[in-house]
């Protein structure tokens, strides 16, 4: 009895073990490079808010 206890505790750690070292391993990478190494296309920001509604609400 004692022993189909320890099997199952110790597959569930070592699952847990698996799942924090993929984790570790994943935050380690960092994220993805661009393929070239062009600047991104210039975007233009509105100050002026939304066109449909007046600013005197």
């Amino acid at each position: 009895m004692l022993r189909r206890i320890s099997a199952r505790y110790s597959r569930g750690l070592l699952a847990a073990v698996i799942a924090v070292a993929a984790l570790v391993t994943a935050a380690n990478v960092g994220p993805a490079r661009a393929a070239d190494q062009a600047p991104a296309a210039h975007t233009v920001t509105h100050m002026t808010g939304h066109q449909g509604l007046s600013t005197g609400r």
